[in-house]
């Protein structure tokens, strides 16, 4: 995966018996070069920066470049892919630089 190296988790919903679900909220840098149809394997990213095993039911965020909102981040959990949008609508082309990008993002999983 080539999303930012650096996740930090800005806050977060934890799970119990009585609600399975959980919410976090991240930061991180973009892909340097967008893959063709979104980042795959957003689940094991996001596994491997909470160290534990976790499903991703959806994404919903932004991103800023020099403090301005730039892009929408999605996320298409049958693929297991985040998606990133520009603000006119369109999915982000193949191999766009985003590590310039900080993408802010509410992450629900179970």
């Amino acid at each position: 995966m080539a999303l930012g190296t650096t996740v930090t988790t800005v806050g977060q919903q934890g799970q119990t018996t009585m609600r399975p679900n959980g919410l976090i909220r991240l930061s991180f840098a973009g892909d340097s070069a967008y893959p063709t149809g979104g980042t795959p394997d957003f689940t094991a990213y996001l596994t491997a920066a909470l160290k534990r095993e976790v499903e991703v039911t959806q994404v919903f965020g932004y991103g800023k470049t020099a403090g301005a909102i730039t892009h929408i981040a999605d996320y298409d959990a049958t693929n297991d892919t985040l998606l990133v949008y520009v603000l006119a609508g369109t999915q982000a082309t193949a191999a766009a630089n985003l590590s310039t990008v900080t993408f802010d993002v509410i992450v629900a999983y179970r």
